[in-house]
């Protein structure tokens, strides 16, 4: 559509009026302008009275939400205390992705014919066996005694990390060493509130120092500067060095000292902010229509009739010496009331509840799902006239999302405390890996086991996953990880389970069940026979 021309103003006129060329100037710079205007690609930046609020400054990661992080943080924690639209999402997301623990499993391995040209420092089955070992054995220890306060286990922290990453959009664990004889290792874990994480005032010049993170010639993280306190503590000041603590990233070793746990949306991003920032307004807006609602249902649930009295009766009846009439303020099941003369009864009719709120709220809520990234049915726990295929839907399409976030706490949590944990065992002596320090990496090898999901239907699932077993889509150990299990732990604990079923049969001549009790070979062919010879 083509826009009409622009009207004349009075400056214009004058121009014309004086200097007619010069106008003839303007008036074609004008008219460029309209077709630069009408060439652009996008109608969401064109501009006009509905989308003039919309921003035009481009602004780097830090800067587009470093005056924001403080209150998103608050705006959450406010509704993660008062609000099940936020409480129940986060519990359930971090229950999922975390649940009991991502537990580890040694593996590494002997010696191919490529891994090794040093026979020294070659690694054998037993050495591999033998480290694998030890290396859980005392991880098992370590993980009970994790935590710098002594008050929660490694798993445990795992799930608070996860719950501050997501619901404050960023998580701190600091690694620390204890003096603390009762520790296998000195090594320890501290969760700290990322409310601590901020720059210093003398170091607010500093160009490199962003968001209290302090960064090297390249970009890397340096330093991490850590209140001593949390800033809404009465006794923090915050305004001298001392009450700071620069944490280095990195230990001398090479060890990585501070694990700060955020998603990183944009390059040279240095702190993350909440998931929720996106579906805050919308959770907040349905919250207040909720309350109001739910008053004025209260309202409406008290009032049952109007007395309607003539203007001039209602003017003077109160003022009679020998009015003996009673108001009628309650009802009762059963009662009689007699009205004064002009007095008539309007029964309260009450249009609560509102017949469009399950609606209403399931589109709000729809919105914040959307936000975060999980289908609305895990988000809302709203499984109504789901069948079990469109359940499987929903449970697939939120199973993808938490493998996300597993994957990034096994990368950026899990690997890098199981490194240093393995390495202080190791220099301690706790654990023999010859030539650990030329095979690092070949000695830290692990796999890491999240916990699995029950299945929504276990005979239809059950039969699809043999299916694609014998079709070499799927190994049992991959079915085993997904349930949450190691594969060689649940082998070993079945052939021992068999082996002591076979041996309480043989000892009391029973059969304990077909299923307990597989052929083994060629006892099938013995059975076969012995059914042959009985035919003839």
């Amino acid at each position: 559509m083509t826009r009409p021309p622009a009207p004349r103003n009075v400056i214009d006129r004058a121009v014309a009026f004086f200097a007619p060329r010069a106008a003839m100037r303007r008036r074609a710079a004008r008219m460029m302008l309209e077709v630069l205007d009408a060439r652009r690609s996008f109608d969401a930046v064109s501009g006009g009275r509905l989308r003039s609020d919309w921003p035009r400054i481009a602004r780097d990661a830090d800067g587009a939400v470093a005056d924001s992080l403080e209150a998103l943080r608050n705006n959450v924690r406010h509704l993660a205390r008062n609000s099940g639209m936020v409480s129940g999402p986060l519990k359930r997301i971090a229950n999922n992705v975390v649940g009991t623990g991502i537990r580890p499993q040694a593996r590494v391995r002997a010696d191919g014919p490529y891994d090794n040209d040093d026979p020294q420092n070659a690694i054998t089955q037993d050495t591999a066996d033998r480290f694998n070992f030890h290396a859980e054995k005392l991880w098992r220890i370590w993980s009970r005694q994790s935590d710098s306060a002594m008050l929660l286990d490694f798993y445990e922290q795992q799930a608070l990390a996860f719950r501050s990453m997501f619901g404050d959009g960023e998580a701190l664990v600091i690694c620390r060493s204890s003096a603390n004889k009762r520790r296998v290792l000195p090594l320890c874990l501290e969760n700290v509130e990322i409310d601590r994480l901020c720059t210093p005032p003398a170091e607010r010049s500093n160009p490199r120092v962003r968001n209290g993170i302090e960064f090297d010639a390249e970009g890397a993280p340096a330093r991490y500067f850590i209140l001593r306190r949390h800033p809404g503590s009465a006794i923090v000041t915050g305004r001298d060095l001392a009450d700071y603590e620069a944490i280095d990233a990195f230990s001398p070793t090479g060890a990585r000292q501070v694990l700060h746990l955020y998603d990183m949306l944009r390059p040279s991003q240095s702190r993350g902010y909440t998931p929720f920032a996106a579906a805050l307004k919308d959770i907040q807006d349905l919250d207040r229509y909720r309350e109001a609602e739910v008053v004025a249902a209260r309202i409406a649930a008290c009032l049952a009739a109007f007395v309607k009295s003539p203007a001039d009766y209602a003017m003077y009846s109160g003022l009679s010496s020998n009015d003996t009439s009673k108001k009628i303020r309650e009802f009762e099941p059963g009662m009689i009331e007699y009205l004064s003369p002009g007095e008539e009864v309007s029964v309260f009719s009450s249009n609560r509840p509102n017949n469009a709120l399950e609606a209403f709220t399931r589109h709000m809520m729809m919105s914040a799902a959307n936000a975060v990234d999980i289908p609305y049915e895990v988000f809302a726990n709203d499984w109504a006239g789901l069948n079990y295929s469109n359940a499987r839907t929903v449970l697939l399409q939120a199973y993808l999302a938490f493998r996300v976030y597993q994957n990034y706490m096994i990368k950026h949590l899990c690997v890098p405390v199981w490194e240093n944990v393995m390495a202080e065992a190791v220099m301690a002596g706790l654990i023999e890996a010859p030539g650990f320090d030329r095979r690092r990496e070949d000695y830290l090898r692990a796999a890491w086991i999240p916990p699995g999901w029950q299945w929504v239907d276990p005979v239809k699932e059950a039969a699809d996953k043999e299916l694609e077993v014998d079709n070499l889509f799927e190994t049992l150990s991959d079915i085993c990880a997904a349930k949450g299990k190691d594969f060689e732990e649940t082998v070993e604990a079945r052939a021992v389970e068999l082996k002591k079923i076979r041996d309480l049969e043989k000892k009391y001549g029973v059969t304990l069940g077909k299923a307990a009790k597989p052929d083994a070979p060629g006892e099938k062919k013995e059975k076969e026979d012995d059914d042959d010879d009985a035919t003839a």
